[in-house]
């Protein structure tokens, strides 16, 4: 099962100075007021041995600039970094190693509230499988509970899948790179509006330009020399939203091979309906979705991964006793059968 990245936030307890130790995740389960979740009561322990196993220390930024701003290739510093986490009764704690500049904000207050970035399963009960890192933020989630979240991180990805086109289940990656394409496409786009308003004589945005076009059409009548522009700013845009088109096309394709070959294998599929089920995907990934999540395995009943008998063997397996038992037959008779098929 996948994971997905969330963060939740917490009040920062700097009332005695320039905290050491943070609590960066509740012992019980819980919620953003922003409806997020629930999710169940991490396994404390478990996350303790995760950051142990990984050997690295947990960075702690400013309003999740690691995610942010570090994506785009603007600096993302750490203001300390988290370096040992301890299981207590009433949650996670991580001891901080401050930077001059971090311990400076502290001091500061210029931050009331952290935000862990965690991950956690796709599907729900959410289960929280690591904390990746910290974030100093003052908009916080969960304001009753000491463990942060700065509500733009999920709020933002989800205006850019519905602003660029992209699915529900677009990530990060894919919306960056829509948004790099879009923002080509419009760069083109403006270049020529400006290019044509040079011919119409005129600046401003495309209904000013337009506009010109028309005016020195109906005063000229040079009709063939301004269709010909008007037609190749017509045939540009055209191009351009076929580029878009394209681009999301290859997005939705990649997330539909992706999740119809795990439906496959995990036997809800067979091999035959692949092509038809990504076709069908690409039109409508939630319905699709919420179909293979119905559908039993192949692998749940009948032999599944099992091996049937070999030949002349009269070896009553733990298979044959469930097959026993739901047909009401006498062990004794199966056995007579088993020894006459194996003669």
């Amino acid at each position: 099962m996948g994971n997905k990245r969330a963060t939740y936030s917490i009040a920062l307890n700097a009332a005695g100075g320039v905290p050491e130790w943070l609590q960066l995740l509740p012992a019980t389960e819980f919620s953003g007021v922003d409806g997020r979740g629930p999710y169940a009561a991490p396994d404390l322990h478990a996350l303790v041995a995760t950051f142990n196993a990984a050997g690295r220390k947990l960075a702690i930024d400013e309003n999740h600039s690691t995610d942010l701003a570090g994506k785009a290739g603007h600096p993302a510093p750490a203001r300390g970094w988290i370096v040992e986490l301890q299981a207590r009764d009433d949650g996670l704690y991580g001891r901080v190693e401050w930077t001059a500049s971090g311990r400076a904000l502290m001091e500061d207050k210029a931050y009331g509230f952290i935000s862990p970035v965690f991950l956690h399963t796709r599907t729900k009960p959410y289960r929280i499988g690591s904390v990746e890192r910290v974030a100093l933020t003052n908009d916080p989630n969960l304001t009753f509970l000491k463990s942060l979240n700065a509500k733009e991180d999920s709020e933002m990805l989800e205006e850019l899948r519905k602003a660029l086109g992209l699915s529900e289940t677009a990530t990060e990656t894919d919306a960056l790179e829509a948004v790099k394409a879009a923002h080509t496409a419009s760069g083109k786009y403006e270049a020529l509006v400006k290019r044509v308003g040079k011919i119409a004589e005129a600046e401003g945005d495309e209904e000013t330009v337009v506009t010109a076009l028309q005016s020195r059409l109906e005063a000229t009548g040079d009709e063939d020399d301004l269709r010909k522009q008007v037609s190749s700013l017509s045939a540009t845009v055209t191009d351009l939203n076929g580029q878009l088109t394209t681009l999301k096309s290859g997005h939705a394709k990649e997330r539909a091979e992706t999740v119809i070959d795990t439906a496959i294998t995990e036997g809800k599929l067979i091999p035959a309906l692949r092509d038809h089920y990504i076709a069908r995907h690409q039109k409508d990934a939630e319905s699709v979705e919420t179909e293979l999540k119905l559908m039993p395995s192949i692998h749940a009943g009948g032999l599944g991964k099992r091996k049937p008998p070999e030949a002349g063997s009269t070896e009553i397996t733990a298979e044959d006793d469930q097959v026993m038992a739901l047909m009401g037959v006498d062990k004794e008779a199966f056995t007579k059968q088993r020894e006459q098929e194996a003669k």
